[in-house]
């Protein structure tokens, strides 16, 4: 533990100051118990993850150098982002900065041309998860935990992009046993293939894991869940019978984006009377922070479309 920092900037992305703010705020507590600081990114700007990247590489690139420049300005080398998407993007940025000396030098240029500090050292970006696990972990979980979540089954939900591409989440296959060099190998990272750090501080909250695999880090389609709603609804289907037919009374998820689209395709697969797609859905944050005493209200679980507190009560958990 402490590889990463303990004090970090927090970029939240745009969902999270938006209609995930269920998931920020129960993220603050969460980092608050755990002794852990997060410093606000003021005046950040959107990372492109959805609208630009396929549209402008350098104008990507000079999205999240401007994030990082950010960072850097308030003397932080280490950046912590929530959802997915902005984990991935930065990481994608960084990769890139990191690789091309000419790209690197070019963004420099365009951060001065913006009255923006240059980058004269790239930050590292981790996910929330990456970042809860390996400066809290399971045992710090487990010491602040006062109401177990005890007889919860949970389906950790994972998501496309929280290991994957691993050239920029610098991920590689431990918990697999096979122990892949990668060039940007990063020890913090989960494992690409059978992520378990959510399933893990879950778990030391009193929760139980369901055999999930491979629909955890299936993708959602949530992407593409305006320009293709069949093909997104399909998957969030696969997801969401898997997970009920394993056990599950909730999933739990880590990103925004993912939980969106879970939550509002669940609800039309409902209208349309699929079978064995009843899964509620809530942010592993929001349970954390109920094992830690947090009340429904202090979590925002009346935000969640799906409402799983009708599932937690009948445990005696909210």
């Amino acid at each position: 533990m402490g590889i990463i920092g303990k004090r970090v900037a927090y970029y939240p992305g745009c969902s999270l100051e938006g209609a995930s703010r269920a998931y920020d705020v129960s993220t603050r507590i969460v980092a608050k118990e755990l002794g852990l600081e997060l410093d606000y990114l003021e005046d950040y700007n959107c990372c492109g993850a959805m609208e630009s990247k396929n549209v402008t590489f350098m104008g990507t690139m000079l999205l999240n150098a401007r994030n990082m420049s950010l960072a850097l300005k308030r003397g932080h080398k280490v950046i912590v982002a929530p959802c997915n998407g902005c984990s991935f993007s930065l990481q994608r940025a960084e990769y890139f900065l990191e690789t091309d000396k000419k790209v690197f030098e070019k963004v420099n240029e365009l951060l001065k041309e913006g009255d923006v500090d240059p980058l004269d050292e790239i930050p590292q970006t981790y996910h929330l998860l990456e970042w809860l696990y390996n400066e809290a972990g399971p045992q710090k979980v487990k010491e602040r935990t006062v109401k177990p979540l005890k007889g919860l089954k949970v389906a950790n939900y994972y998501g496309c992009l929280y290991t994957r591409p691993h050239f920029y989440s610098r991920t590689y296959a431990h918990a697999g046993g096979n122990e892949e060099e990668r060039p940007r190998k990063r020890e913090t990272a989960d494992d690409d293939e059978h992520p378990f750090y959510m399933n893990e501080l879950l778990e030391a909250a009193g929760a139980e894991s369901v055999y999930f695999e491979p629909m955890h880090t299936q993708c959602c389609g949530g992407p593409h869940s305006l320009s293709d709603e069949d093909v997104s609804k399909k998957f969030v289907m696969m997801i969401l019978q898997t997970a009920k037919r394993n056990g599950a009374n909730i999933i739990a998820t880590e990103c925004p984006l993912c939980h969106a689209s879970l939550e509002m395709y669940r609800y039309r697969l409902m209208l349309e009377g699929v079978e064995d797609v009843d899964v509620p859905a809530a942010y592993f944050t929001q349970l954390l922070g109920l094992a830690f005493g947090y009340s429904v209200d202090d979590v925002k679980l009346k935000d969640n479309l799906s409402d799983p507190i009708p599932v937690l009560r009948r445990l005696g958990i909210a």
